[in-house]
């Protein structure tokens, strides 16, 4: 399975991304503009081998150890391409103080996603990381696959962060009986 956002690997004198026609002029079938659709975003994250999941709203997403994605077409005609995830793990109430300064030290500090906590009705938190982009003209498979690819990816980046401030105490040995 590939690691969302994984980067090129063609080097520096590749030539331009979409090989020999793109220099040519000539588009491919991946550059052609189409209306977005929940077929097409399927589509292209099977492509990429991310694990695919539909929820009983048929609302798609991919799963990973660290996070879940879901993936929305937003507007009343479908046409904002949202990739939202949630990190696995809640958090105490108690920790939203520093949650909130780590959540808004990313979000000065890059460009994206958009991070924010919630409170979930059991009081605990939850860290999200969305990205939304209007797609009213359209967007071809090209576009969509690296919208996807940078939309997961740039979230999997904050929930690596959460996971190095906040490891799992289950993964540490246990404290010592004496």
């Amino acid at each position: 399975m590939a690691w969302p956002g994984a980067s090129d690997e063609r080097g520096p004198h590749a030539g331009p991304p979409g090989g020999p026609e793109a220099a040519t002029g000539a588009a491919s079938a991946g550059d052609v503009v189409l209306p977005l659709t929940k077929a097409r975003v399927a589509a292209v994250l099977e492509a990429l081998d991310y694990p695919l999941i539909r929820d009983r709203n048929d609302d798609l997403g991919a799963m990973w150890a660290q996070a879940i994605f879901h993936i929305y077409l937003l507007g009343p005609d479908e046409s904002v391409l949202q990739v939202r995830g949630s990190w696995h793990r809640r958090l105490a109430l108690e920790r939203l103080g520093e949650v909130l300064m780590l959540v808004d030290h990313w979000n000065r500090e890059f460009v994206g996603p958009k991070c924010y906590v919630r409170v979930l009705d059991d009081g605990r938190l939850s860290v999200v990381a969305e990205v939304s982009t209007p797609l009213g003209a359209g967007v071809s498979d090209n576009q969509l696959t690296v919208l996807l690819q940078r939309g997961i990816g740039q979230g999997m980046r904050m929930m690596r962060d959460l996971e190095i401030r906040y490891p799992d105490p289950a993964a540490q040995p246990p404290a010592s009986l004496s």
